[in-house]
């Protein structure tokens, strides 16, 4: 599993971003599956982004590849869940998780261990053929 550690300033997410995309091509290239790179980088940006925006740094992005799937993990120290918004067209922001839930294969949030704070937030994408 590779882990980047990062505060929590909006470059964070460009840089998460790019991190993970270099991190997955690299897993995908071996023996990982293989998993649509433009979906891994949205999904990134945006649950980095709310980790910055919602939550408490730092933020730390982890990786796991295994033979069928491809896991991102978003923790931070912010004890608010994200939540599912449906907004309108007008809207210029809130769509974040509703595109996580609509193109992960699964996602979900995890309370930190006690004695930490925060959550983890992830989401799993499947290997294609």
């Amino acid at each position: 599993m590779d882990q980047l550690v990062l505060a929590p300033q909006l470059s964070a997410v460009c840089t998460a971003r790019h991190w993970v995309s270099d991190v997955v091509a690299r897993c995908c290239a071996t023996s990982g599956p293989h998993v649509d790179g433009d979906v891994v980088e949205l999904l990134t940006s945006e649950v980095v982004a709310n980790a910055v925006r919602h939550g408490q740094g730092p933020v730390t992005v982890e990786v796991a590849c295994a033979e069928e799937q491809v896991r991102v993990a978003v923790s931070d120290a912010g004890p608010d869940v994200p939540v599912v918004h449906r907004v309108g067209p007008e809207s210029t922001g809130g769509r974040g998780m509703a595109l996580t839930d609509l193109l992960a294969t699964r996602w979900g949030v995890e309370p930190a261990q006690p004695p930490a704070r925060g959550k983890t937030v992830w989401f799993q994408l499947a290997g294609g053929a």
